[in-house]
């Protein structure tokens, strides 16, 4: 572990540091270290600062990743973030603020970004006061190491505390343990820490402040979608280019319906995600104990009862699709019916799809998908998907990188 910088940054473990927690304690301003600490970690990864910050920060607020971890328990890790970039690509250059944004929504928070270029500091003061006195909201910040006088490039961490000394101080919680301890940093200076390029975006960086949704989505959901950002834009074009012309409904779905020939899994099932545990073969040499083979065994008992969960709930959606949703009548594919389904009455809700077509057209889609869209459960499944597909525009929007988002 390196020594933090001495000029400005005092560690978390210092006697001044433990001042400043006191003093913090006293005004109220650790609120959010309590769930925060419970839930600490170390990245994975040299570049998953952003996906071990946005885990934490899950964690903490409580979120449902709808995924067996281990056994019984449903938790997030880090490798569970993967909606927005593959985490290949995640482990070779991070992710982005944008991305980080996506990823948070992906997984069931509601995210307030803000670049530096987008904000004063008054607002970012606020934001930090806002989110240490609660317990039900964090902030991530995604800054410079630079300009703290250390080593590295952007990085990511949650906000734990602040204390109103010397000016505002902030203590943040770096999840590069191996790098460096957690440490308090002035307010004014963390905030110029956000200005400098991020040069994979040619933007500032910023900070997000994250709360869970008021409303159930896509943590519950049995579905989700099957594209990141890289390949959004490629799956999008194509189906508003081939339906943007359409005058009619029957024309419009038809069309619809043939530009999805390419691109045949839309959305999956989460059944994939549920992982099995098989114990190890007992005759082996290297086999464990017997307690623990025991205790293995017990743990594929159970991730194999969730699958049987799982698979039982999504036969009875697949049942009750076919029973109370007309677009499902009207969907005629070879390949995944219910998925195609969804899909569509996700698409059919976002706003940047219905405003390309024809004003008469987007009135009849409203009607048409309105009524299946009435149905309860069918809308909270296809809010999910639409949920993350709104999720990848936002990104695409803020780094301006995605031709659907300039139109």
């Amino acid at each position: 572990m390196r020594e933090l910088p001495k000029d400005h940054l005092i560690g978390y473990d210092t006697v001044e540091g433990k001042r400043l927690f006191k003093q913090a304690l006293l005004e109220g301003g650790l609120e959010a270290f309590f769930p925060l600490s419970q839930q600490f970690l170390t990245q994975n990864e040299p570049a998953y600062c952003g996906i071990g910050t946005l885990c934490m920060i899950l964690n903490a607020l409580k979120v449902d990743p709808a995924i067996t971890w281990r056994k019984p328990w449903r938790w997030f890790t880090q490798e569970m973030l993967d909606c927005c970039q593959p985490l290949e690509h995640v482990k070779q250059f991070g992710i982005t603020l944008a991305e980080f944004a996506c990823l948070a929504k992906c997984n069931g928070l509601d995210a307030t970004t803000k670049f530096a270029n987008a904000t004063m500091f008054e607002e970012f003061e606020e934001a930090v006061k806002a989110s240490t006195i609660s317990g039900e909201q964090f902030l991530a910040v995604s800054y410079s190491r630079a300009s703290l006088g250390q080593t590295g490039a952007g990085h990511f961490s949650p906000v734990g505390g602040y204390c109103s000394e010397n000016g505002g101080m902030v203590l943040v919680l770096d999840v590069a343990r191996f790098k460096y301890p957690s440490y308090w940093v002035p307010i004014k200076m963390l905030f110029d820490s956000l200005i400098p390029v991020d040069p994979t975006t040619n933007q500032p960086r910023g900070y997000s402040v994250l709360r869970q949704q008021t409303t159930d989505t896509t943590p519950r959901s049995l579905l989700r979608l099957n594209a990141t950002k890289r390949t959004w834009q490629s799956l999008f074009d194509p189906l508003w280019l081939n339906t943007m012309l359409a005058n009619t409904y029957k024309d419009f779905m038809t069309s619809l319906i043939h530009a999805l020939g390419n691109y045949p899994d839309p959305v999956l099932s989460r059944h994939d995600d549920l992982a099995l545990e098989f114990p190890n073969d007992p005759t082996s040499p290297t086999s464990p104990s017997s307690a623990a083979a025991v205790r293995q065994t017990y743990g594929t008992l159970e991730s194999v009862k969730c699958k049987l969960e799982y698979q039982s709930r999504h036969d009875a959606f697949h049942e009750h699709v076919e029973r109370k949703c007309e677009l499902y009548g009207i969907v005629d594919v070879g390949f995944a019916k219910l998925e195609v389904t969804i899909f569509f009455l996700a698409l059919l809700g976002m706003q940047s799809f219905l405003r390309r077509l024809q004003p008469e057209l987007q009135d009849e889609i409203v009607e048409m998908v309105g009524k299946d869209l009435r149905d309860p459960w069918i809308a909270r499944e296809a809010g999910a998907i639409r949920r993350q597909m709104e999720s990848l525009e936002g990104c695409c929007t803020a780094e301006g990188n995605c031709s659907n988002c300039h139109n």
